[in-house]
C-alpha cells in the first residue's frame, strides 16, 4: 500500500483548557476522497485547520500526531509549515468570496498567491489557472480572473476558490463547508468538478460537511463526528447502508440527497 497523504493518530485539540476534539484517528490515501461529517459545532473544522498548521485563537494539540506523508505536522517549525501550504496542501473555504480582497482583481491575487510559494511567471500561472477553468467547464475564465469578486456570483467565487487551491496541484486538499452557502443546483455542479479535478489531478480531498448528500455524491470513506468525537468511520457504503452509531443513523435520517448526474 502507498502512504497516506494524511494521518491523524489519537489528536486531541483544545481551545484554553477547553478539549473540544478527542481522540481523534484517520487515515487518508492518495487519490482519495474522505468526507467529515457531523452537525455545526463537532469540530470538524478545527480537525482540518489542525492538519494545515492553522489552529487560531490558541488553539492546540494536546495529545496525538499529525502526519503529512511521514512528517509530523504537530512537530513542524512555522517555515516548515509555510513549505507545504499551498504546494502540498490547499484548503477551500465556505466562503471565498471573504476571503478575497474585494478591491482587487482576481488575477493580481491569483499571482500574488502562487509568487509567495514558487517561482513562476505570471503568464504560466494564468494558463494554469484557465486550464482548471476549462476543466470546470468554464469557458469565460479570463473573463472571471479580470474581474473583482464583488462582480461575481457566490457560486463563481466558490469556482474561483476551487482554482486558486489547485493551481500548484497540491497532493491533499481541504475543503471547509464548500458548498454550504450555494443553491442546491450549484453545489451539484461544484461536488461535480471537486469529483473530476481528482480524477486529473490524483488529488486526495477532505471535505466538511453538515450534509450527507454531499459526501454520498463524492466521498469514498466518511467520518462521523459527534461532541468533538469520532463516532463512527469507514467505507461509504458500510456507513451509509449500515450505520452503527445512533447519531450516525439520525444524521441519515435528515439527509439531503443530491441528483445524480
Amino acid at each position: 500500500m502507498e502512504q497516506a497523504v494524511l494521518q491523524m493518530n489519537h489528536v486531541n485539540i483544545a481551545y484554553e483548557q477547553e478539549c473540544v476534539v478527542k481522540d481523534f484517528s484517520i487515515q487518508v490515501q492518495p487519490g482519495e476522497i474522505l468526507g467529515i461529517v457531523g452537525e455545526s459545532g463537532g469540530g470538524k473544522s478545527t480537525v482540518i485547520r489542525a492538519a494545515m498548521g492553522l489552529l487560531e485563537n490558541r488553539g492546540r494539540v494536546t495529545d496525538g500526531e499529525i502526519i503529512y506523508k511521514g512528517m509530523s505536522v504537530t512537530g513542524a517549525t512555522d517555515e516548515e509549515l509555510r513549505a507545504i501550504r499551498g504546494p502540498e496542501m490547499g484548503m477551500i473555504f465556505q466562503n471565498t468570496e471573504q476571503s478575497l480582497c474585494p478591491v482587487r482583481r482576481i488575477d493580481e491575487q491569483l499571482y500574488e498567491s502562487v509568487q509567495q510559494h514558487k517561482k513562476m511567471e505570471k503568464e504560466e500561472i494564468r494558463e494554469r489557472a484557465l486550464q482548471i477553468f476549462s476543466q470546470m467547464r468554464l469557458e469565460n475564465g479570463e473573463r472571471i480572473l479580470r474581474s473583482y469578486p464583488f462582480e461575481l456570483s457566490g457560486g463563481m467565487n466558490q469556482r474561483v476558490g476551487i482554482m486558486m487551491a489547485m493551481v500548484l496541484e497540491p497532493s491533499l486538499l481541504f475543503a471547509d463547508e464548500p458548498t454550504s452557502a450555494l443553491d442546491v443546483l450549484v453545489q451539484a455542479q461544484v461536488v461535480r468538478e471537486l469529483i473530476e479535478l481528482r480524477e486529473t489531478y490524483g488529488t486526495a480531498i477532505v471535505i466538511v460537511t453538515h450534509n450527507i448528500g454531499v459526501v454520498r455524491k463524492m466521498a469514498d470513506h466518511i467520518a462521523v463526528m459527534h461532541d468533538g468525537r469520532l463516532v463512527e468511520y469507514g467505507e461509504k457504503e458500510a456507513v451509509l447502508e449500515d450505520p452503527q452509531a445512533p447519531y450516525t443513523k439520525k444524521l441519515l435520517a435528515s439527509v439531503l440527497r443530491l441528483k445524480r448526474g
